[in-house]
């Protein structure tokens, strides 16, 4: 009677250095959403807003097809950082802004966590505001400045319908709040030219008064 052999099993190679555990179908690795991401941002804060989708992948220690689908092209890296920006940074503000001692306090307040989080995260704050390869310039730029806008929007109309004034100005205004402090957080990035309280102090007053407040009215 003839023995039956048990088929050897094939022994796995070890895991390459860099590249995170798992396997999938097609190239035997897996790697979550948010450990790309993490890796994104680690780079960018490291090497600046031009790093590439390949040096990003090596980041990660993945292949460049498992970025593709774990996260999607340059626009959609875009877009998730914006959102996880964004996230924090209305995390802070809205700390802060519970500990104001009323409507310009409140403001000043979220002008300063702005500019001091445009600046300790300068680079991936250039990379998400510089858009990606998408020719929708527009939705790109708008990526942070929507989530900011909406943020500003019902102060505005509350303080305005408080004072009796027009409340239904607030979506223009808040978008208009926005880009003015985008813009000039652009510049004090690249030149630095005052300290950021100055900086904060002079964009509230310039906010503040085109609040339409009345003199005196703090």
């Amino acid at each position: 009677m003839k023995s039956v052999s048990t088929p050897r099993r094939r022994r796995a190679l070890p895991r390459k250095r860099g590249r995170p555990a798992g396997r999938s179908n097609n190239d035997g690795v897996i790697a979550d959403r948010e450990t790309l991401l993490a890796a994104a941002e680690r780079l960018i804060r490291k090497r600046g807003p031009g790093v590439s989708l390949d040096a990003i992948a090596i980041e990660a220690g993945v292949t460049k097809p498992i970025l593709y689908r774990g996260v999607g092209d340059r626009d959609a890296l875009v877009q998730a950082l914006a959102l996880r920006l964004t996230a924090r940074m209305a995390e802070e503000m809205a700390r802060l802004a519970a500990a104001a001692g009323g409507p310009r306090d409140s403001l000043r307040r979220l002008v300063g966590s702005y500019l001091e989080l445009a600046a300790a995260e300068r680079h991936l704050y250039l990379y998400v505001t510089a858009g990606g390869a998408s020719e929708d310039r527009v939705r790109q730029s708008l990526l942070l400045a929507d989530d900011a806008a909406h943020r500003f929007e019902p102060g505005i109309a509350a303080y305005r319908a408080a004072g009796g004034a027009d409340p239904t100005v607030a979506p223009v205004w808040s978008y208009a709040f926005v880009g003015a402090l985008h813009f000039v957080t652009l510049w004090w990035l690249r030149d630095g030219a005052l300290p950021i309280d100055t900086v904060a102090e002079q964009i509230t007053e310039l906010l503040w008064e085109g609040m339409g407040v009345r003199p005196g009215k703090r």
